[in-house]
């Protein structure tokens, strides 16, 4: 309901703001009511998935407001993360790699001492870049772009990660590293943490729990250019 263009565009083809050149005006100030039947099976089997409804919106998006893209290259700002003194357990290879959200088995629950620390993953035999790619969707709110791998650390690790929502800072007026980032998002390359609270941010999270920093650089990405789209979609 009441959509701006831009986002079903970034829906439909699964990309962040910064992975899009700026178009028309339009994009953010025509707003409208999406609805559609994506599913006509059983009862309790409506759960629609991903790349479907995403397949779906790029198709309306084509044939209702006529639009034209292609990729390009341009330098973007992302995210990259380097090890300073790593802190992570040296994975096993026959583990199969995963994370999850919650404590390792027998592992203290830092969630309890501190419930502001509400995001807590463990992750298992990951390598570094697996978690580069994972992070914008582990830690939504703090990253609206792309982070890569600049560890120059090998094979898979064992590390738990525990955190502050990003919506704490947002709602601290600035203190905390609120504001700053990309596309308006907490700072995630500020350091720092509200005190005397005891809440986390992401940045401060990767660098005291697993010994790694995450900065932003200017990095070449492929982009979505627009090549064409009208302000208002044909009738329905």
């Amino acid at each position: 309901s009441a959509v701006p263009l831009r986002m079903l565009i970034r829906i439909a083809r699964n990309i962040n703001s910064d992975e899009m050149v700026d178009g028309p005006k339009f994009l953010d100030t025509a707003r409208f009511d999406l609805v559609g039947k994506a599913f006509s099976g059983p009862a309790g089997q409506q759960q629609v998935d991903d790349t479907v409804l995403r397949e779906m919106v790029k198709t309306l998006i084509v044939d209702r407001f006529k639009m034209k893209t292609h990729f390009e290259e341009r330098r973007v700002t992302a995210y990259v993360l380097t090890a300073v003194k790593p802190k992570m357990t040296k994975g096993d290879p026959a583990a199969r790699t995963r994370c999850y959200e919650g404590p390792a088995p027998g592992a203290r629950d830092p969630r309890t001492a501190n419930p502001l620390l509400s995001r807590l993953f463990t992750c298992q035999n990951m390598t570094m870049a697996q978690l580069a790619e994972r992070l914008p969707n582990l830690a939504g709110g703090y990253i609206q772009t792309a982070v890569f791998d600049g560890t120059g650390l090998e094979g898979g690790w064992d590390f738990s990660l525990s955190f502050s929502p990003a919506g704490i800072f947002q709602q601290a007026g600035g203190r905390g590293g609120a504001g700053g980032g990309p596309n308006g998002a907490p700072n995630a390359g500020a350091a720092v943490a509200i005190d005397p609270n005891g809440a986390l941010s992401l940045q401060e999270a990767i660098d005291r729990q697993l010994g790694l920093k995450m900065e932003t650089q200017k990095r070449p990405l492929p982009v979505l250019v627009l090549d064409h789209v009208e302000e208002k979609p044909t009738e329905n």
